[in-house]
Order: C-alpha cells, then sequence, then structure tokens
C-alpha cells in the first residue's frame, strides 16, 4: 500500500481541521471528519485459471455534524467540493430546524489520540499476476486431486488495504490502517440435470499468509462436502433435535438476534428485545459477545466515531444486560456507547453494527453435541435467508446438513431451510461446544455493508424447524 511520508500526514492533519474550523463557522455544535481510503484488488479464476482481474482505489472525505439536535452528514471525494457540501448540509439543517428542533445529542466519550497500522505478514501488493496465477494453479491441482466428482470450482479472492484518519471537533484524533483478505470456493456440479453448488469462504484480517495457499488442508472439509452433495437426499418437513455448524450457529445468532440488539433498532421500534433488558430470556448456559478485537474481519480498535473498542457482554448466563451503542443512541438511552457506530467507508454515515458476535463457547466437546443430540439433524454452512427483527422470526436456507444416527454423522441432505422465533429457539438451546471458528463475513443494513467476524461454536437446540 502507498505510504504517506510525514510531511503528507500534516497536511492531511490541517486539511480535516480545516474543514472542522469550517462547519464549527457555521454554527454547528460538533463536527466528525474522516478521511478514508480503500485499495482494493478482486482476482477471480476458474478451475485454476485467471478469467477476470479487477483493482480499485475509492478515498474521500465523511463529514458528520450536529447542529441544534439535528444530524446532517455529507460525503465528498475532493477536498475542493468539501467546503461547499459542508454549508449545503447545514443549509438543509437550518431548514428542518426552522420547522421543528432536533432531539439529538452525544453521549461523553473520551478524548483518544492514536495511530493503529496492522502490517501484513505477506502483503498481496507485492504479487505479481504470475505468482498469484502459480498459488491459484497450485490450490486448484489440490482439491481436484481428492475430488471424486465432476466439478467446476471458482476461486474468488477480494484483497483489501482499508485506512482511515479520524477527528472531531472535541479533539480526537485517530489513524488505523487494516489489511484484509478473503478467499472463496465455490464448487458447481450437476445431479439428475439440476445445478447444485456449495461455497466456503477463508481468510480475515492479515496477509496472504492466512489463505489456504500453503495450508492446502484446511480446504479438505469444502472437498469432502463437495464430493457427497451430489448423492444428498431430501429431508421430510419436521421437528428435529439438532447441531447447528458455527456458520449456521453464527448466522442464527447475527442475523436473527444481533440486529435486534443495536440500539437504533430498539429506539425505532424495530427490535424484539426492546423492554427484555435486565430480563431472563434464555438457558444459563447462553451468555452473547461483541468484541472487536478477535482477529478477523469484525476487528477495530476504534469506531467510525473514534471511540476505543471494547468487548460487550450482551448476554450474561441467559440475561440480557445490554444493547450495542454509538454516541447518539447511548445519549437516548442514558447510558455510554458501545464503541459499535461503523461505516464501510468515507461515502455512508455510520449506523451501529456488530463486530464480532458470537456466542460465548462452553465446556462440551462436539462429540458430546452429538451423543446428546444422538438421533436428529446436523444443520451445515448457512445460505442466507431473511428475518424480521421487530417479531424475531426467521427463516435461513442452509447450503448442506447430514443425518444424525446413534451420535454420528450420517447422510447428506440438502434443499431445506430452518424457521421458528428466535425467543423460542433462544429457550431451547441446550449445549454449547469449546471451540470457536473464526471465518470471513459481512452485513448488509439499509443498503451498507460492512465487513463483521463470523465466530461461533457450534450449538445443540431441541427443535428445530425443518422445511
Amino acid at each position: 500500500m502507498l505510504k504517506l511520508c510525514n510531511g503528507i500526514r500534516v497536511q492531511f492533519i490541517e486539511t480535516l481541521d480545516s474543514l472542522i474550523e469550517t462547519s464549527i463557522k457555521q454554527g454547528t455544535s460538533y463536527t466528525d471528519v474522516r478521511h478514508g481510503r480503500v485499495v482494493n484488488k478482486n482476482i477471480i479464476a476458474q478451475n485454476g485459471k485467471i478469467v477476470d482481474e479487477r483493482n480499485c482505489i475509492n478515498s474521500g472525505y465523511g463529514i458528520r455534524m450536529l447542529s441544534e439536535g439535528i444530524v446532517t452528514f455529507t460525503s465528498t471525494p475532493r477536498i475542493r467540493f468539501a467546503e461547499k457540501e459542508i454549508k449545503k448540509a447545514i443549509s438543509v439543517s437550518k431548514l428542518l430546524t426552522s420547522w421543528k428542533k432536533g432531539i439529538s445529542e452525544l453521549a461523553d466519550a473520551p478524548v483518544a489520540d492514536s495511530s493503529i497500522v496492522k502490517k501484513p505478514k505477506i502483503n498481496w501488493v507485492d504479487l505479481g499476476n504470475e505468482e498469484f496465477e502459480e498459488k491459484i494453479k497450485d490450490l486448484d491441482s489440490f482439491i481436484n486431486e481428492f475430488l471424486r466428482v465432476d466439478c467446476s470450482i471458482e476461486t474468488d479472492i477480494q484483497l483489501i488495504n482499508w485506512s482511515e484518519k479520524f477527528r472531531n471537533s472535541e479533539g480526537t484524533k485517530v489513524y488505523q490502517e487494516y489489511p484484509y483478505v478473503i478467499l472463496t470456493l465455490t464448487g458447481r456440479l450437476s445431479k439428475n440435470e439440476n445445478q447444485l453448488k456449495y461455497y466456503k469462504s477463508y481468510g480475515g484480517m492479515g496477509g496472504l499468509e492466512i489463505l489456504p495457499f500453503d495450508k492446502m488442508e484446511e480446504t479438505l472439509g469444502f472437498i469432502e462436502t463437495i464430493n457427497n452433495i451430489q448423492k444428498a437426499k431430501n429431508v421430510e418437513q419436521g421437528l428435529y433435535n439438532s447441531v447447528l455448524s458455527e456458520d449456521m450457529a453464527w448466522t442464527l445468532n447475527h442475523e436473527v438476534f444481533g440486529h435486534s440488539l443495536e440500539a437504533d433498532n430498539v429506539l425505532s421500534g424495530r427490535s424484539f428485545s426492546s423492554g427484555l433488558l435486565g430480563m431472563k430470556i434464555a438457558p444459563s448456559i447462553v451468555s452473547v459477545i461483541d468484541d472487536p478485537y478477535i482477529e478477523s474481519l469484525g476487528y477495530y480498535e476504534f469506531d467510525s466515531e473514534g471511540v476505543k473498542g471494547r468487548g460487550n457482554l450482551l448476554v450474561d448466563e441467559g440475561i440480557l444486560t445490554d444493547f450495542l451503542h454509538s454516541r447518539l443512541s447511548a445519549a437516548a438511552m442514558g447510558t455510554e456507547s458501545s464503541s459499535n457506530y461503523r461505516a464501510s467507508n468515507f461515502e455512508f454515515l455510520p449506523q451501529v453494527r456488530m463486530s464480532n458476535f458470537f456466542f460465548e463457547p462452553k465446556d462440551y466437546s462436539e462429540e458430546e453435541l452429538f451423543e446428546h443430540v444422538k438421533n436428529g439433524l446436523y444443520i451445515g454452512d448457512g445460505l442466507g435467508g431473511s428475518s424480521e427483527p421487530q417479531t424475531g422470526e426467521y427463516n435461513l436456507d442452509a447450503q448442506f446438513g447430514r443425518e444424525i444416527k446413534d451420535g454420528e454423522l450420517g447422510d447428506y441432505i440438502l434443499q431445506f431451510q430452518i424457521s421458528g422465533t428466535m425467543m423460542d429457539t433462544l429457550s431451547k438451546i441446550e449445549l454449547i461446544s469449546d471451540k470457536i471458528i473464526a471465518q470471513p463475513g459481512s452485513c448488509i443494513k439499509n443498503n451498507q455493508r460492512v465487513f463483521v467476524g463470523s465466530i461461533g461454536p457450534k450449538i445443540t437446540i431441541s427443535e428445530v424447524r425443518v422445511s
């Protein structure tokens, strides 16, 4: 990634300060400015051969202002447009307050002065196309060595260097720089003229060293699933005692429960968790944590309003103890920010978002989970679905599953989904495994995608509705 010399850094700081000064002179009570830069490389290969490559650099300024209880936001890729955009945003704010005074305010937060730079061991910027093609070809050859079915393999690689400078009118100054890498393998094959596919992602925060190029054995689980889904059968509808994979447990937890704990959803009436603070909502074995310090795609040390990251215990032995907050939502609810105000880049106004959100692992081995279920279903990796944070209802698709017979994994199953309401599902969690797996994840909220850690242990649920 391009390195900035000290002189250029000073120039950037002066630029951010001048934008804050412009805003304050226009009558705002608070202003923060983010200058972000994202360098992205995307490589797509089919059966070991690169078929597409895209490179992108996106940079610019995001400016948030508070004036008479109204929050306004503007963004621009060019500094020469920034002052004009600030004045336009403030004009809108004044127009709004002429009709009705705003009520927004910010909870207090410590003033920070920090610089965080995470360096990869193997930086993708240092590799040429020939080296990438060789790595991809070697990985494809390894996979094909173990494949027992006719299958097309797609390799999709996302390489990202993300950096952001943050300053606000209270004196906080933060610089953050993080590398992210994601490799997604997708296998496509046919069954009775129907097309089947299965995908698996690898990576997180770091460089090429965390991808399976030099640890190809990490793809053996992907290969095993591809080898078996062609002969998978359909499952009968019904209620099943089940073990959820780490990925499906996270999907359920994140998509259905996690969004209900985002305080902006609580305040707007879009959360089934509203009014449940301090209440027992799950068995005592269930604790839920959000922690940005796990080194995955959800890692950060400061959120997008310059608040120092921290781990948050949201459910403690079945009791709902907290929500995820920004300074805005914290002020509205009389608490403090949990450092969960996040934006994907400078173009977007931040929102309350999860980072690494997961069930806390407990003391049970995987073997104990399967022995406990004895006869039922293993619900494999998630494929997406839908949920309603206001009611807790959900329908989640599974990429695959397996029967459990006498505590052992059996035949593969395909083409099914799980459904229910989250409060009912939480009440039926019985065991949680002692290991967590961290995988790449992402989350879309109000058309804005951010990286998150797909993190979690396996869990057992006494009744899962399958259809």
